[in-house]
């Protein structure tokens, strides 16, 4: 009897160890499938972010190359600019400013302008006042005469070369200074100057 009982206690312990293997075994299984999930899971949510993460990557670099590429060709242009304003001040602005200063040129340049001017209208020629001792006799002897009436001379303070002329009333002023020649010039040698010194 005591041997049945002990076939049976053995027999419902092996049920019961194979009975939790098996519930074990389905838990682990489980859990095994819930784990393999959770890791195909995490896997595509980290090829999706490593994905993400070269291709804003590949724009950022994009974009920083562009902005690069950009700000490389203003510098150049800037730089283009400086050397061209340097070489027209060392040329132009010094070759117009010695000359206005050249009270020969100077005269010539007033007969000139007053030499296409109406001698019946009545204008205001404004020279600058550091050359009134030098163009007083000038006025007295070359055109006073031509213009008798017609012609007003204003010594200016402010203009430091050059002429200005007006007619009486102010409806419009030519002005014939350093600057308004240089200005002049470089409008029609700047395009050259680039085309020779950068080829463009």
């Amino acid at each position: 009897m005591a041997d049945q009982l002990q076939e049976m206690l053995t027999k419902i312990y092996d049920e019961g160890v194979n009975k939790a293997k098996a519930e074990a075994a389905v838990i682990l299984e489980a859990a095994q499938k819930e784990a393999d999930q959770k890791k195909a899971l995490a896997t595509q949510e980290a090829e999706k972010i490593l994905a993400d993460a070269k291709q804003k990557a590949a724009e950022l670099d994009k974009n920083l190359h562009s902005d690069l590429k950009m700000a490389a060709q203003q510098a150049m242009s800037a730089l283009k600019n400086k050397v061209i304003n340097a070489l027209m001040i060392d040329t132009i602005d010094k070759q117009t400013t010695g000359a206005m200063q050249d009270n020969a040129f100077l005269q010539k340049l007033i007969l000139e302008v007053l030499g296409k001017w109406s001698p019946d209208s009545s204008f205001v020629l404004t020279v600058p006042e550091a050359k009134k001792a030098e163009l007083d006799a000038f006025f007295n002897n070359n055109v006073k005469a031509a213009f008798a009436g017609s012609l007003k001379v204003d010594y200016s303070p402010v203009m430091k070369s050059g002429l200005a002329i007006a007619p009486a009333d102010g409806t419009y002023k030519l002005s014939f200074t350093d600057e308004d020649f240089a200005n002049f010039f470089k409008s029609y040698l700047r395009p050259k100057a680039a085309q020779i010194l950068f080829g463009e």
